[in-house]
C-alpha cells in the first residue's frame, strides 16, 4: 500500500510554532474545523436549545483558565464527562473578550497560547483566509492516526462518501474527534433517534436481514433477478407480472413510476461517467451501507454503543459490500443512485451534483482509500 496524503495539520502547526510564525499558524487553523471541550450535560442543553453558541460557554478543565481549542487530530481524552463541539476559527474567538487568551492544541508540540486580541486582529485583516465550517465540505481526508489497512479500514472505506461530503477523515472510528452537539442534533433531525435503542433499530434497518426496500430499490432487485438486460417497457412488464404474482396490484403503479425514475437517473449517470456507457445499477445497497457506517460513527460518538460494537457493525457493512458488489465503482454507483432517489426528486440538483463529484474524487484521487485498498481484500463475516 502506498498512501499519497498531505501531512496532518498538527504537524504543520508544530512547524509553524517552532518557527514562531503566528501568521502561518493562524492561516492553517483558518481552514480547519476546531474543537472546544464542554461538559456533557451542557452539550445536551445546547443540542436542545437550537441556538448559536459561542465557544466561551465551555468550562475550564484541569485548571486551564484559557479557552482550549484543538484541531481534530489533537483532541485529548478529558474523561467521560467532557465532550467537544466545533466550529471555525472565527467562532472560536468571537465570544472572547480582548483581554482573554486561547491555548491551541494544548499538550502537543504545536501548543501556542495567544491573546484573543491578537487573533481577532488577524481575523479582521484576513477574512479571506478563514473557511466557514459550513463551507468545509467535499474534502478527502485520511488521518495518519486512523485505520490505514485491514478489515476495519476496508469497511470504513465503504462509508467514504459520507465522510468526504462532511469533510471528515474517512478512516476514524472513535468516540472523540466529533462535534457532540452536532451529532446529537443530526441523529434527532435525520433519523429521529434520541436513545441507544432507537439508534440500534436504525442501524439494523440498514444492515439487518429485514432491511427496508424502497420502490426504486425493489425495481432494481427484480431486474437483477431476471438475469436479462431489460428495456424500459420490458422492465415495467416485469414489475407488473411480479405484482400480479404476489397479489400486490395496488403497488403496480408505484413500482412502474420507480422504474421510470431509475431509467432517467441511469441515463444521466451514464452520461456523467458514474455508470459505464452500457452499464446499469444492480442495487442501491451502497447508499444504505454508506449511511450505516456514518450512523455507527455517530452512535459511538454520542455513547449509544461501545467501541467493540461499533467495530463489529462497521465490519458487517464491509461484509455486505463485498457480498453484493465486485468493485468500489459498483458500490459507489449504488450509493449515488440511492442518494438521488432518496433526496433529489429528479431535480438533478445539489444532491445529485455533489454525489457525482465525490464519486469521481474517490475513484480518481491517488490519496483515496479506493486507490489504496483492494475491494476484494476485506475481513471476516461477522454479525454482532
Amino acid at each position: 500500500m502506498s498512501w499519497i496524503a498531505a501531512a496532518d495539520v498538527e504537524t504543520e502547526l508544530a512547524r509553524a510554532r517552532r518557527d514562531d510564525d503566528l501568521d502561518r499558524f493562524l492561516g492553517l487553523l483558518g481552514d480547519e474545523e476546531l474543537f472546544v471541550p464542554i461538559h456533557r450535560d451542557e452539550a445536551h442543553q445546547l443540542a436542545e436549545q437550537r441556538v448559536w453558541s459561542p465557544a466561551k460557554v465551555c468550562c475550564p478543565h484541569e485548571g486551564e483558565l484559557s479557552l482550549q481549542v484543538f484541531t481534530r487530530g489533537a483532541v485529548p481524552d478529558l474523561g467521560d464527562r467532557v465532550v467537544f463541539f466545533s466550529g471555525d476559527l472565527d467562532w472560536a474567538v468571537r465570544g472572547l473578550g480582548t483581554g482573554e487568551q486561547l491555548v491551541f492544541n494544548r499538550g502537543t508540540s504545536g501548543e501556542w497560547r495567544v491573546g484573543a486580541s491578537a487573533v481577532l486582529g488577524w481575523l479582521d485583516a484576513n477574512p479571506h483566509r478563514v473557511t466557514a465550517v459550513e463551507q468545509q465540505v467535499e474534502r478527502l481526508h485520511t488521518a495518519s492516526y486512523g485505520h490505514l489497512e485491514g478489515p476495519v479500514a476496508h469497511a470504513l472505506a465503504c462509508g467514504a462518501h459520507q465522510a468526504v461530503l462532511a469533510a471528515e477523515p474517512w478512516n476514524l472510528l472513535g468516540a472523540r474527534c466529533h462535534d457532540y452537539v452536532a451529532e446529537i442534533r443530526g441523529l434527532h433531525d435525520w433519523w429521529g433517534i434520541s436513545d441507544a435503542a432507537g439508534w440500534r433499530t436504525a442501524v439494523d434497518g440498514l444492515l439487518g436481514e429485514n432491511r427496508a426496500v424502497t420502490p426504486g430499490g425493489l425495481a432494481l432487485v427484480l431486474r437483477a433477478r431476471s438475469g436479462a438486460d431489460l428495456d424500459p417497457l420490458a422492465w415495467v412488464r416485469l414489475v407488473s407480472t411480479w405484482c400480479a404474482e404476489h397479489e400486490l396490484a395496488g403497488q403496480e403503479d408505484l413500482l412502474a413510476a420507480a422504474v421510470r425514475r431509475n431509467v432517467r437517473y441511469e441515463q444521466r449517470l451514464r452520461a456523467d461517467g458514474v455508470l459505464p456507457p452500457d452499464g446499469a445499477a444492480g442495487s442501491t445497497l451502497g447508499w444504505d451501507l454508506g449511511r450505516a457506517v456514518e450512523l455507527v460513527r455517530w452512535g459511538l460518538a454520542v455513547g449509544h454503543c461501545d467501541a467493540l460494537t461499533a467495530e463489529l457493525l462497521v465490519l458487517e457493512a464491509g461484509s455486505l459490500a463485498r457480498r453484493y458488489h465486485e468493485s468500489w465503482a459498483e458500490l459507489s454507483a449504488g450509493y449515488v443512485l440511492g442518494r438521488v432517489l432518496a433526496l433529489d426528486d429528479e431535480r438533478f440538483g445539489e444532491h445529485y451534483r455533489t454525489a457525482v463529484r465525490v464519486h469521481h474524487l474517490l475513484l480518481e484521487d491517488p490519496a483515496s482509500p479506493w486507490s489504496n485498498l483492494t475491494f476484494a481484500a476485506g475481513g471476516p463475516e461477522i454479525r454482532p
